[in-house]
């Protein structure tokens, strides 16, 4: 990271080729389990049904997963820059560019519970009018899904830790302090 008028923090090279691997394994255990068809002795795991759904999600995951760290891996731009103006974002696969202070209602953490021992930690950027990141998403699928982030956690902007070259409690904190900087200051020229 480094700090002049803006701060930037770099996309982390090293968390995307683990995350890329971990994507080739996942993709290479639902081919695998397509292929081949395991038994196991437990009833559940041998319904077609559910074999079948978490074979094809393992393909269709790690395939997604392989293309956006892929392309991430090659980005030259920050993940993210935090100026006067907003926050610039190209961490996920929406890349929403510039998001203004103006935008912005408030920023909070969320913990998504993913397995009994691991969670994932993200910003949940809360804007003022969600539906002016929505509708200006081309893709169908994607603005889908931005609905569906919006209806379940209160906005479509999430930015995880998880490829950039710092902290989840340093990016909530730079945040943070920069949207009160930022209302601060607005607070100091309209007086």
């Amino acid at each position: 990271m480094t700090e002049t008028n803006n701060i930037s923090i770099e996309l982390s090279k090293a968390k995307l080729t683990k995350l890329l691997v971990f994507s080739i394994i996942f993709f290479s255990v639902g081919l695998w389990m397509i292929v081949s068809n395991p038994q196991t002795n437990n009833s559940f795991f041998n319904d077609p049904l559910v074999k079948g759904f978490a074979s094809y999600g393992a393909v269709i995951m790690g395939a997604l997963g392989t293309f956006f760290f892929t392309k991430k891996l090659f980005d030259k731009k920050p993940g993210l820059i935090i100026d006067e103006h907003g926050i610039y974002e190209n961490t996920s696969a929406f890349a929403f560019g510039l998001i203004p202070w103006s935008d912005i209602a408030y920023i909070e953490e969320h913990i998504l519970q993913v397995s009994v021992a691991s969670k994932q930690y993200f910003v949940t950027v809360a804007l003022t009018d969600p539906e002016k990141y929505i509708s200006r998403e081309k893709n169908l699928l994607k603005r889908k899904l931005l609905n569906a982030n919006a209806r379940s956690y209160g906005s479509p902007i999430h930015i995880s830790t998880n490829g950039l070259k710092t902290t989840h409690q340093e990016l909530l904190q730079l945040l943070k302090n920069a949207l009160t900087k930022y209302r601060r200051h607005q607070a100091e020229q309209s007086t």
